[in-house]
């Protein structure tokens, strides 16, 4: 007898379901063979060893072509030749705070000096940096809460057996066992804050088979059914599940409040980004005012040594001086102008940036004014050359200013990024210890089952004469409810592996404890030095002011005496010239030396967005989460506000007539 006549013989009539799942997997295959039409029908031909076309997708691969993109165009830049050739600049006067809003609109990605951009794009702080950290799919604040998700599970498979079963009280007249079995599972489960499990389940069984003994030759069965697992030692408790997550292993903490402290980090990241940015910007500013300022200072001596060069070339051209007096003060002419070539065009070399020596920068401004001028357009994002020229429209502070040393102390303890960030870091490996403590402990779980069934000749519908109704039916009566409680238990013997995690988080926390003090050493060092530095600066400025109108004296008397026919010293001449030059310089090189130590002050404490008139929208604070974490700064005595002076713009802005 084959199969079918056998089937025939038990149940005379055809299952549905069976004809649903034929018609079902007739339909399967019918769509997987439809992909096989679409194919291409041209193979790559490697016969002959002609592998042109898998050479050309190769090629693809290896050599991709990203989208061009597509850039304003760039004109030629003003150059000494240019300048020569009769090209005059046009002259844009900018003030700083114009400079620093066109630098925040242009901001994207947060530019410095050391392109750093192009040696290593990846370390470059942009807009995006905060907004790429939430979006993290692994280590994200989203993906964090993303455990705790309700998860949806479906599953539907489908059993056609057919063999010899060793048992003639199975199958009746011989020992064939035929089956046509369909199982469904619908499941949603959630993840508690807790750690445990809740999940609700709904179990469809569909059973058509040749079994003589059955109640039912073709049944169904439905269940329903909820379970509870919830962790009693390991993996329990709402503090673990908030550090290390659900399901972390030690070593490895991915919780909610891991992932808010790495999300306030690169806030705080991206803060001292911003910090550099601003400061490098200041600086640039300042650096292109003293450009101007020294090309001032040239080419007056350019004009000086050119008048006195001719005075000693018609003398000696009378006869009245020798011809080595008229070399020397061609020299000296020659000299100046290739100091001003170079005030003029500059060399690309040091410039004043962040961390060369200070956090904020030293002064290094000794390159020219386009050299000067091209580099601010390059922080602040305008065109590298548009026809225009950038000139400072401000002045730089000369008035005093004092600072309250206590308050400072306390201000950039407490507001400097590289603090926030390190304190940010202790709370997270004071939190991972907190974490691999609990792996310390063996894991028991408590489990609860409960369950209702419900079997009938059909899923839904009428019963049968039996007296049974339908599956459905017989569950909506709940007579058949189960239940079922436990406890599971399992520990590793030794806990090697929890008692190394606990040690590297203890090791991990001290290490991090010990930068966090070398750190505010370190700011203090820096405050200390910076604080000196203004108070050096001021000095040099009243210094060099006084030595600059000494020179200027000297000078005019000795430019008195020659016109009125008296005996100079050539040489004396010559040498104070190059004085007044070089005081003149310096004098304006103090005056920005000052300024931007003023600004570095703020840099240290951690107050340079509000020097420059900014703030941070979303900006993170300190304390991110509840749990302690390091002794908070030990308060100082009631201080003093910061006194501060401001003078007016000195009426001396000689930048504004400087043309390079």
């Amino acid at each position: 007898m084959d199969r079918g006549q056998d089937l025939a013989l038990v149940t005379p009539r055809t299952a549905p379901a069976a004809l649903a799942m034929r018609a079902a997997i007739l339909l399967l295959l019918i769509l997987c063979s439809l992909p096989a039409g679409c194919r291409n029908t041209n193979p790559a031909e490697t016969v002959f060893n002609d592998t042109a076309e898998v050479d050309a997708v190769m090629a693809r691969v290896d050599n991709p072509e990203a989208e061009p993109i597509v850039h304003e165009a760039v004109i030629q830049p003003v150059t000494l030749k240019t300048l020569k050739q009769g090209d005059q600049p046009d002259y844009w006067d900018v003030s700083l705070d114009e400079v620093l809003g066109i630098a925040m609109t242009n901001s994207q990605v947060l530019r410095d000096l050391g392109a750093t951009i192009l040696r290593a794009p990846g370390q470059v702080q942009t807009r995006y940096t905060r907004l790429i950290q939430q979006s993290d799919p692994r280590f994200g604040m989203e993906a964090a809460l993303s455990a705790y998700d309700a998860q949806l599970f479906g599953s539907a498979m489908f059993q056609d057996n057919y063999h010899i079963a060793n048992n003639l009280l199975l199958s009746g007249t011989d020992s064939l066992f035929s089956q046509d079995k369909h199982d469904y599972v619908a499941q949603l489960s959630k993840l508690t804050a807790t750690g445990g499990q809740m999940s609700l389940r709904s179990l469809t069984d569909y059973d058509h088979n040749n079994v003589v003994s059955h109640l039912f030759p073709t049944a169904w069965q439905q269940q329903m059914e909820a379970e509870l697992r919830q962790p009693l030692l390991q993996g329990g408790g709402l503090t673990f599940n908030r550090i290390a997550g659900p399901g972390a292993i030690p070593g490895v903490s991915n919780g909610v409040l891991i992932a808010k402290v790495n999300s306030d980090i690169t806030a705080v990241d991206f803060e001292r980004g911003l910090r550099d940015y601003v400061s490098d910007v200041v600086n640039a500013y300042w650096d292109l005012y003293f450009a101007y300022r020294d090309l001032d200072a040239k080419r007056l001596a350019v004009s000086r040594s050119r008048e006195t060069w001719e005075a000693y070339k018609v003398q000696q051209d009378e006869g009245r001086e020798s011809a080595a007096a008229e070399a020397l003060a061609r020299e000296q002419y020659f000299r100046f102008q290739s100091e001003l070539q170079d005030a003029v065009a500059g060399k690309v070399g040091q410039r004043t940036q962040d961390q060369n020596g200070s956090t904020g920068g030293v002064f290094r401004g000794v390159n020219g004014v386009q050299v000067a001028e091209r580099r601010l357009r390059l922080l602040v994002g305008l065109p590298v050359n548009d026809g225009r020229t950038l000139r400072p429209g401000n002045d730089p502070e000369i008035a005093p200013v004092e600072f309250h040393w206590e308050s400072m102390v306390t201000e950039s303890l407490r507001r400097r990024p590289e603090v926030r960030a390190q304190r940010l870091l202790v709370k997270r490996r004071e939190l991972e210890l907190i974490a691999a403590q609990n792996f310390l402990a063996p894991r028991l779980d408590a489990v609860g089952v409960a369950r209702v069934r419900g079997l009938g000749h059909d899923l839904a519908g009428g019963g049968t004469d039996s007296g049974y109704g339908s599956a459905l039916d017989e569950l909506g009566t709940m007579k058949y409810r189960e239940f079922a409680a436990g406890l599971e238990f399992s520990m590793p013997l030794g806990f090697r592996r929890a008692h190394a995690a606990v040690d590297n988080a203890e090791f991990l926390l001290a290490r991090e404890r010990a930068v966090l003090t070398e750190q505010e050493r370190q700011i203090l060092h820096d405050l200390s030095n910076t604080i000196a530095d203004v108070d050096r600066a001021y000095e040099q400025v009243r210094t060099n002011e006084n030595r600059y109108l000494a020179a200027e004296e000297a000078l005019a008397g000795l430019e008195a005496n020659r016109r009125e026919g008296l005996t100079i010293n050539l040489e004396q001449l010559l040498d104070i010239q190059r004085r007044l030059t070089e005081s003149q310089s310096r004098y304006y090189q103090s005056r920005v030396e000052y300024a931007i130590a003023l600004k570095n002050v703020h840099v240290e404490k951690g107050s340079i967005l509000e020097y420059a008139s900014m703030g941070m929208i979303d900006a993170t604070t300190p304390e991110p989460v509840d749990l302690p974490a390091v002794p908070p700064v030990a308060p100082t005595p009631a201080a003093a506000p910061e006194a501060s002076a401001t003078a007016p713009d000195s009426p001396e802005a000689g930048s504004s007539d400087s043309t390079p």
